[in-house]
């Protein structure tokens, strides 16, 4: 974290004697419905880009991913939140998944051919739905903006009247790239097996998913205390130990149709 810059001594007097009512923990914090926008207007562009191959509806990774995708949402949106859902397959190699801020999500087929089960996509899906459902990029990008103006979260009233500013001028950069913390990470991983539990699917799914990721990954990140994101061993563990706590008994992996 960057060290945070002086505030100056006539201002902090004067910010000593204002009421604890006027603090906006979330000031930088865009709504939920900026978050739609942002994430509608990002998908957008990445559909529009020429390097960007997005699988046409009738394929079969695209229908399988939008039937899990279904089972998973019949089990938490309950209509309250404003998300607009999407759910697409680029065809590449690499192996990722992400989804923006609003709920579009997208999956890479080097990701999907390394997955064998339907329950081990349900785990990264119900991983990401989370990220949406919880508004995580929209918390990150608060933290990010308050560590940019370098003011305690107790001064941040002062800067009420932006708010997060012009919504426009935040550039998908910041919609891709903007990584989640470890309390984030964790709260996706947690959730995320909760949702896919009560949505009929295997756990032991998400945590295949993680092994998966892990030897891919080669063992390469460093220690957890250096990282934002969990050590995989960690996860791992926590994923198994939470498994073990539900106490139940859980229905058979389901193969994927297009799994070796």
């Amino acid at each position: 974290m960057r060290p945070m810059r002086a505030v100056p001594l006539a201002l902090a007097f004067a910010l000593a004697g204002a009421s604890a009512t006027t603090v906006q923990a979330d000031a930088f914090k865009p709504s939920k419905a900026d978050q739609v926008k942002l994430g509608k207007r990002a998908a957008e562009d990445l559909r529009k880009q020429d390097k960007t191959k997005i699988l046409p509806s009738t394929d079969e990774r695209v229908k399988v991913l939008r039937k899990v995708a279904s089972c998973l949402l019949s089990v938490i949106d309950d209509g309250k939140d404003p998300w607009e859902y999407s759910f697409d397959v680029i065809d590449s190699k690499e192996v990722n998944a992400f989804a923006l801020p609003g709920g579009p999500t997208f999956f890479f087929t080097g990701l999907l051919d390394k997955l064998s089960t339907e329950d081990q996509l349900a785990g990264v899906l119900a991983h990401e739905l989370t990220h949406v459902r919880r508004e995580h990029w929209a918390y990150a990008y608060a933290d990010n903006q308050k560590r940019a103006l370098g003011i305690n979260l107790l001064l941040i009233f002062t800067k009420a009247s932006s708010t997060v500013g012009n919504i426009a001028s935040i550039g998908n950069d910041l919609l891709f790239n903007l990584p989640f913390s470890r309390k984030h990470e964790k709260e996706a991983d947690e959730q995320g097996l909760d949702m896919m539990v009560k949505a009929g699917y295997n756990p032991t799914g998400m945590k295949q998913v993680f092994e998966m990721l892990s030897k891919v990954s080669g063992g390469s990140k460093p220690p957890e205390w250096l990282s934002d994101h969990p050590d995989d061993k960690n996860r791992i563990k926590n994923m198994q130990e939470r498994i073990d706590n539900m106490h139940k008994t859980f229905p058979p992996q389901k193969p994927l149709p297009w799994a070796k």
